[in-house]
């Protein structure tokens, strides 16, 4: 996180908790050149068993951009290597899903934030 923090032309989005999720957040570290990015996310809910938290990159449609799953302390962190069509993401978006991630959001959203 503390590489990403002294590239020039990051860019900082916050995600929010959703009303299953109050108290939660997140940060998300854009780097457009390198279209890499890095998500912190706090005070999740903790995950059942076979569950998994994944991040959407929302366009005109949801893109899955990463699974992440939570330590004891209910955070979670991922580096993203890539982040797909960076210049069009309207918003993102943290749902919960069955482990290995879906295709398309199917549970909960618990976080977002417009870019």
């Amino acid at each position: 996180m503390a590489s990403f923090l002294s590239m020039p032309n990051i860019q900082v989005v916050s995600l929010t908790g959703s009303d299953e999720a109050k108290s939660a957040g997140a940060l998300l570290l854009l780097d457009p050149s390198s279209k890499k990015a890095f998500l912190y996310a706090f005070n999740m809910p903790p995950l059942p068993p076979g569950k998994t938290y994944q991040l959407w990159a929302i366009l005109d449609r949801p893109v899955s951009a990463a699974t992440f799953g939570t330590d004891s302390g209910n955070k979670g962190r991922i580096m993203i290597r890539r982040i797909r069509d960076m210049s069009q993401i309207k918003k993102f978006a943290v749902s919960m899903e069955p482990e290995g991630g879906q295709l398309q959001p199917t549970g909960q959203i618990y976080l977002s934030g417009a870019l």
